[in-house]
């Protein structure tokens, strides 16, 4: 058979819509479809073994071996009916183990399944994947199905039909909401905030807008927004506060928060570019102002807007309200705030305080560049 490589929808459309009795892959940051992916497969071997349990077997990738995968995939069931052998979090088998099984993907006996599926996250910093030779055996001899992350209409409908389930209606403006400002495209998050809200309006039959603002916090990238719009508008103690906020309510660590920040000047950085090369919002660019971009879809802006439409409005306003000086000097100072953080460079042992100090910076004109390198060179760390 040919390589067949689809994603969730694509799968759920298809006549074949079934892992069972075959090799699978389940792979991408969507955690939550693939357990009720899993789910439907442990549904359709019970009925595959006339309403006998099947056999279900986990191993865990970190210290599963291509042997064990093989030993159990060329055995039936012991008590007749189905068995089904899932690899969790497939990607961290070793290589060495990796490339002994994709040499050894094959026919299985009747009844048998064999299903890997991927830890992985939507964090590009912590993405994983199985090794390439893997992933063509597996599409080759069985199914290779993609759990990408939603759009952000696509988790809206999601919510207002998991709320309708629970017995209310979820307002289409509070759903994008709550995908766009509070809890973003994760399902499993989704499903927990849907829980709680439902609790939260008790007897009302609807879930508006204010609901989702009283019960549910707002996204990490909301509070980065809010501080860089007071940056912006050079307001030192509004931004401090967030930052407070950041750190202390909500438990934030430092390296993340100013990982953050710097994602999301570069994010400016390049709207401002694409701005005063004549491109506005829904407008294509042409191939000389594209070239300027970075080139990998996970870090080129237009990408990023096309993924996430509620973006660009943002982005624009914050580029038009930051000077290219500004964003010179924040990329700069969070060079060496970096630094300071990691204790490469610089006395300030707190890494809270040079985040601080950094915003500070920002919002006003005040040196705080109060160390020294080796070198004499005037750094924040």
């Amino acid at each position: 058979m040919g390589e067949v490589k689809r994603t969730y929808a694509e799968h759920l459309k298809a006549k074949d819509a079934s892992c069972l009795g075959q090799w699978c892959l389940l792979h991408g940051p969507e955690q939550h479809l693939k357990r009720e992916a899993l789910a439907t497969l442990r549904q359709e071997a019970r009925e595959a073994g006339a309403g006998e349990e099947p056999t279900w077997e986990v191993l865990d990738g970190i210290s599963a071996t291509a042997s064990d995968v093989l030993n159990r995939s060329q055995t039936g069931a012991l008590f007749g009916g189905a068995r089904v052998v899932v690899i969790r979090e497939a990607e961290r088998m070793a290589p060495r183990e990796q490339d002994s099984l994709s040499k050894a993907v094959g026919p299985l006996p009747p009844g048998v399944s064999v299903v890997l599926v991927t830890g992985e996250t939507g964090d590009r910093g912590r993405r994983k994947a199985v090794r390439a030779a893997l992933q063509r055996a597996l599409a080759k001899h069985g199914l290779v199905i993609e759990f990408g992350s939603l759009k952000v209409r696509e988790a809206a409908s999601w919510a207002a039909r998991r709320a309708k389930e629970l017995g209310k209606k979820l307002e289409p403006a509070a759903a994008r909401k709550l995908v766009e400002q509070k809890v973003g495209v994760g399902l499993g998050e989704l499903e927990s905030e849907i829980q709680k809200l439902v609790l939260f309006v008790g007897d009302e039959d609807v879930i508006t807008g204010a609901h989702v603002a009283e019960v549910s916090p707002r996204l990490v990238e909301e509070d980065i927004f809010r501080l860089l719009d007071a940056v912006g508008r050079r307001e030192a103690g509004r931004a401090v506060g967030i930052l407070r906020g950041l750190l202390g309510d909500r438990r934030e660590e430092p390296g993340r928060v100013l990982g953050m920040l710097g994602q999301t000047i570069r994010l400016i950085w390049q709207t401002k570019l694409l701005v005063e090369h004549g491109w506005r919002p829904g407008k294509d660019v042409d191939e000389e102002t594209a070239a300027l971009l970075p080139q990998d879809e996970r870090k080129n802006a237009l990408a990023q807007f096309r993924r996430r439409s509620w973006l660009v409005q943002r982005t624009v306003r914050q580029a038009s309200q930051l000077s290219w000086e500004q964003l010179g000097e924040a990329i700069q100072a969070m060079h060496g705030c970096d630094l300071a953080i990691k204790r490469i460079r610089g006395k300030l042992a707190d890494p809270a305080a040079a985040l601080e100090l950094l915003v500070i910076q920002l919002c006003t004109d005040v040196d705080l560049s109060v160390w020294e390198s080796r070198s004499g060179e005037r750094v924040l760390g």
